[in-house]
């Protein structure tokens, strides 16, 4: 059994199924309409599209259309005719949500028309951002994967540039999302209030310095890769994501995780993609995925941290995810209308990392 450490634990108003559809194109030659929904690949993906597709379907009259993927969102919504967007529906995090909004690839969600279930939204996770397109509904804590073999069990991410992980065989960081792999490195570094060195540019340098004392030998764009490299040698830790590797650890022997009590992660804004003619559906949709009982049931597929107040985790997840306000205030959550002067100098840095490792 994987020995796991934690260092700290981390009135639904229910939607009405939609009888009809005005203005909504039919699937499949009938006149049941489809809203198209982009998650993340992977096992987001699956587990995304086993949980939510039957409740959709069973609560409105529509069908729903899951693609997956992540890479180039925003510019299939930036090549497609305005009035005929890809997709209606589309998950975002930090940067493609503030890229998105920026670039009105996003419609203003009307929430009080149409997304009532945002009142049960704790008030941290509507502070990080402005939800004015994007609902927040969902994310993962980041998380640590380490060798059980190793002199130390690494439980901090400080312990990223401890003897014990610098003389392993390296570590293993997103590659497609160098925000994630900073702010665990903020973390870390301890300079400043909960990764406000990303915000700070007195703190870049050793923020940096942080970062280059990873022995980084895997650079990972999926949980898939993460694995792969454990099993190659190529990594003794690597920095992940809880929602993608909890219901794993069983698979995967002589690996423990950790998330300490100082930690950060990502949240998922939920948007409706401009131009659809399914806007009023897609916001159902989301205020469908705000329902505290949605989000219970929907932990039972997928270990994710939720938003909602009344929401219950599945099992034993309350032990690991945040359930109360205060528990969410310790994670740090990326705010990128603070971090965009210095996005440009972070996405070079991490490059050249990537080039010369």
């Amino acid at each position: 059994m994987n020995r796991r450490t934690f260092l700290g634990a981390a009135g639904a108003a229910a939607t009405t199924a939609m009888a009809g559809c005005s203005g909504m194109g039919g699937s499949g030659g009938d006149s049941t309409p489809t809203l198209r929904v982009t998650a993340w690949s992977g096992n987001y993906g699956e587990r995304f599209t086993q949980a939510i597709k039957p409740i959709f379907e069973s609560r409105f009259d529509a069908e729903l259309e899951v693609n997956t993927g992540w890479n180039s969102l925003l510019a299939k919504i930036q090549s497609a005719p305005p009035d005929d967007p890809p997709f209606d529906v589309t998950v975002t995090c930090e940067p493609i949500y503030y890229n998105g909004r920026n670039a009105d690839l996003f419609e203003p969600l009307r929430y009080d028309e149409n997304i009532p279930n945002i009142e049960g939204v704790y008030d941290y996770y509507k502070g990080v951002r402005p939800i004015t397109h994007g609902a927040p509904v969902d994310g993962a804590p980041l998380t640590i994967l380490y060798r059980d073999d190793l002199e130390q069990p690494v439980e901090t991410w400080s312990d990223f540039t401890s003897d014990t992980v610098t003389s392993s065989a390296g570590v293993g960081v997103d590659s497609g999302f160098w925000i994630y792999p900073l702010l665990g490195a903020a973390v870390g570094t301890d300079a400043a209030p909960s990764a406000g060195e990303l915000y700070d540019d007195q703190y870049h340098d050793t923020l940096m310095n942080t970062l280059e004392t990873w022995p980084i030998t895997g650079w990972a764009s999926s949980g898939t890769d993460v694995w792969q490299q454990f099993q190659n040698g190529i990594i003794d830790a690597a920095q992940w994501y809880f929602g993608q590797v909890y219901y794993d650890m069983e698979n995967h022997e002589g690996i423990s995780f950790s998330m300490p009590k100082a930690n950060a992660g990502y949240m998922d804004n939920w948007a409706v993609v401009r131009g659809t003619d399914k806007r009023t559906l897609g916001e159902e949709f989301i205020n469908m995925l705000l329902d505290p009982e949605v989000q219970s049931k929907w932990s039972e597929d997928h270990p994710l941290f939720f938003t909602t107040e009344e929401m219950s985790y599945a099992g034993d997840l309350g032990d690991y995810l945040p359930t109360t306000a205060e528990e969410a205030q310790q994670m740090a959550l990326p705010r990128w209308d603070d971090l965009a002067p210095y996005s440009e100098t972070f996405s070079n840095k991490f490059k050249q990392m990537k080039t010369q490792g």
